[in-house]
């Protein structure tokens, strides 16, 4: 388990977990926390990697609380009625139905978490107004800035201001390896034209080997996910890119893109002590 300190916080727990140190066969003392991952899926497997997880973060396990992902830019706002929906307790069918990337509480003792094999953790805390937020940043919600509207929740649920939240981006697959093809750039290209000119090295074409070959572009999402933050209103020196990519480091992290379906999922984790 990655834990982070850079809130400087001690009521503040945040982290993000590694790939061994479970119960699951993928290949072997994996700690896969993704339900619909597991090899023939046994539950009580995923179960099991929760406790343990929760015991490296010094969490309950009963605290942890997880939405189904869609890919989309929802973000829901955790109240003490949602207490482990998603992992202990079922997910109330009309949430279930409706799918959330983003949580945010400013209830002490409910553990955030989201579910990652390649796609970009946002773990978000205002010290000021003793909230948090847990993003998952897909390619599809990072062109949706995600990163933006959970900010924007902090704000309207809890009057945060941009300029006093902290954000850590977390392990994510690098520009090196997430290579896209021309509809996936152009997606990017025109959700980010209203920032102006795209940083350079942000995206880079690959120029194709042959003249058959369909150009592909290579596409820094964490640099996306930081733009969008810094875009709304968050400071430079509040931002910590963990800059670890998971598809290069198959000893730490699965990866969907590397290893396919077959990938099992970290998580992300925040909470406000009790």
């Amino acid at each position: 388990m990655i834990l982070y300190d850079f809130f400087k916080d001690d009521t503040v727990i945040a982290g993000f977990s590694e790939r061994s140190g479970g119960v699951s066969p993928l290949p072997e003392n994996s700690l896969n926390l993704s339900f619909s991952r597991e090899p023939g899926g046994n539950r009580e497997n995923v179960l099991e990697n929760y406790r343990i997880a929760a015991r490296s973060l010094g969490v309950r396990t009963e605290s942890i609380t997880r939405m189904p992902q869609v890919h989309g830019a929802d973000i829901l706002c955790v109240k003490e009625l949602h207490r482990g929906m998603g992992v202990t307790r079922p997910i109330a069918p009309e949430l279930a139905a409706h799918g959330f990337d983003g949580m945010v509480t400013d209830v002490p003792g409910i553990t955030l978490m989201t579910t990652h094999a390649d796609c970009t953790p946002v773990l978000m805390f205002d010290p000021e107004k003793r909230a948090v937020a847990a993003v998952h940043s897909g390619w599809k919600g990072t062109c949706l800035k995600i990163a933006s509207e959970a900010v924007k929740k902090l704000q309207t649920e809890y009057g945060s201001r941009p300029e006093n939240i902290k954000a850590v981006i977390g392990p994510s697959i690098c520009r090196d390896h997430f290579e896209v093809r021309r509809d996936v750039y152009e997606k990017f290209t025109a959700s980010f034209a209203e920032y102006g000119e795209i940083p350079e090295g942000m995206i880079r074409k690959v120029v194709p080997e042959g003249p058959d070959n369909d150009p592909k572009w290579l596409v820094d999402m964490r640099g996306f996910v930081k733009l969008t933050l810094l875009r709304s209103g968050l400071a430079a020196d509040n931002i910590c890119d963990a800059d670890i990519c998971t598809f290069g480091r198959p000893d730490l992290f699965f990866s969907h893109r590397r290893d396919g379906a077959g990938s099992g999922a970290m998580a992300a984790f925040i909470s406000l002590k009790e």
